[in-house]
């Protein structure tokens, strides 16, 4: 239990660049048309966590806001898109690894029998 709330069996904490691109994503989707709502129901978080983790993207330069009629939208830089692609590379390649680092190791004992420098 942490702060009073239980969470789902499995369920992980997700780290901040995973958030990120969760809502990098999201905004991408919406093709510049993105509001605030809009990505705090897609990306899964609460509008005031959403409105911290935005101001940071923007700071970062990987998302762009405009204001129209009073409303504010959001659209993905091309420093996001670099952001996004690097990501899901990255992300590849450890769920690679994850997979590999999971099987099972063959036994040094069944593995063929290594000779030493006296049989060669």
């Amino acid at each position: 239990m942490m702060n009073g709330r239980t969470r789902e069996p499995g369920s992980r904490r997700r780290e901040p660049t995973d958030l990120f691109a969760t809502i990098l994503e999201v905004v991408k989707r919406h093709r510049g048309r993105a509001r605030i709502t809009r990505v705090s129901y897609g990306a899964g978080m609460p509008v005031d966590r959403l409105r911290v983790a935005v101001e940071r993207l923007r700071e970062l330069g990987l998302l762009s806001s405009q204001e129209e009629e009073g409303r504010v939208y959001y659209d993905v830089t091309a420093r996001g898109q670099e952001f996004l692609d690097t990501y899901w590379r990255m992300k590849a390649y450890i769920d690679v690894l994850g997979r590999a680092a999971a099987r099972p190791s063959r036994d040094r004992s069944e593995a063929s029998p290594r000779r030493s420098n006296n049989q060669l």
